[in-house]
């Protein structure tokens, strides 16, 4: 049997720029955060993927004279890559050839799907960050949007801003958590978990399921970067796949480069690509 693909899912917190607050915001303080970037490559040269999943990928294309070329960043060969709502982004980067790749738009936000031809074949992944107060039904109905055209393997992964409802977790934990950044926790709090009921379901409903294996699902946000108080921790990054795609391992990592990389912690996935 081939060796396993790899795949990274990344939410890599406004494009890896200083996270404290600068007023007024100049160009020079758009620019990436030394530490931070250094920290990103660790985690990723530790997993070496063969695709790379960036949300909050800022000037991943050209907005207001600025560009930041995410695969020179990371050193991967092909990438596509699509702005939304100005100068935020999606972007794939990956070590084998991107054969096509599309985009989905709502009036806010974007998802992108990429189509990759590995040695094992073609699989499709893609990727959509939506609002975090985006109704649950709303999120649902984008989902099934993105990906529903696509044959074949189907990887679909990202910051979901949704709580799995196959996760335990402590509510009124979560609510005292938000209380430190939420002016409304429990509203907060239950739009994760209404959401994650919504979007698992669409997916569930069209044959894709959590593929992450059950040992290594756990929180993906916060990190120590913006927060070492762990009572907010939720799993709300995910990756989905088909049955034309068999996962042999993977998890979200914790290590002390992913603390310092973003505020979430990435999702890593192992796997190949079932025979025709």
């Amino acid at each position: 049997m081939p060796d396993p693909l790899h795949l990274l899912s990344f939410n890599i917190l406004e494009g890896l720029r200083p996270v404290a607050p600068v007023a007024p915001v100049e160009p020079e303080h758009r620019q990436i955060d030394r530490d931070r970037a250094d920290a990103a490559r660790a985690v990723v040269a530790a997993v070496q993927p063969d695709i790379l999943v960036l949300n909050e990928a800022l000037f991943c294309r050209q907005f207001a004279d600025r560009v930041v070329d995410y695969g020179e960043l990371f050193s991967y060969p092909y990438q596509t890559a699509a702005l939304y709502d100005d100068a935020w982004g999606n972007a794939v980067l990956s070590r084998h050839p991107i054969t096509s790749s599309r985009e989905m738009r709502i009036y806010n936000r974007g998802g992108l799907v990429a189509a990759i031809a590995t040695p094992q074949g073609t699989v499709t992944v893609a990727s959509y960050h939506p609002h975090p107060g985006r109704q649950p039904e709303n999120k649902a109905r984008d989902f099934t949007r993105l990906v529903a055209d696509v044959e074949g393997p189907l990887i679909v992964c990202g910051d979901m801003n949704c709580i799995s409802p196959h996760d335990e977790l402590d509510r009124a934990g979560l609510i005292e958590g938000f209380k430190r950044f939420s002016q409304d926790p429990d509203a907060a709090v239950d739009q994760f978990i209404a959401s994650g009921k919504s979007v698992f379901g669409a997916l569930e409903a069209i044959g894709l399921v959590d593929a992450i294996p059950a040992a290594g699902r756990r929180y993906t946000i916060p990190t120590d970067l913006i927060s070492l108080d762990k009572r907010s921790a939720m799993r709300i990054d995910h990756v989905f796949a088909n049955a034309a795609v068999d996962v042999t391992g993977g998890g979200v990592i914790h290590s002390a480069d992913s603390n310092r990389a973003s505020d979430h912690h990435p999702a890593h996935l192992k796997f190949h690509i079932r025979a025709a």
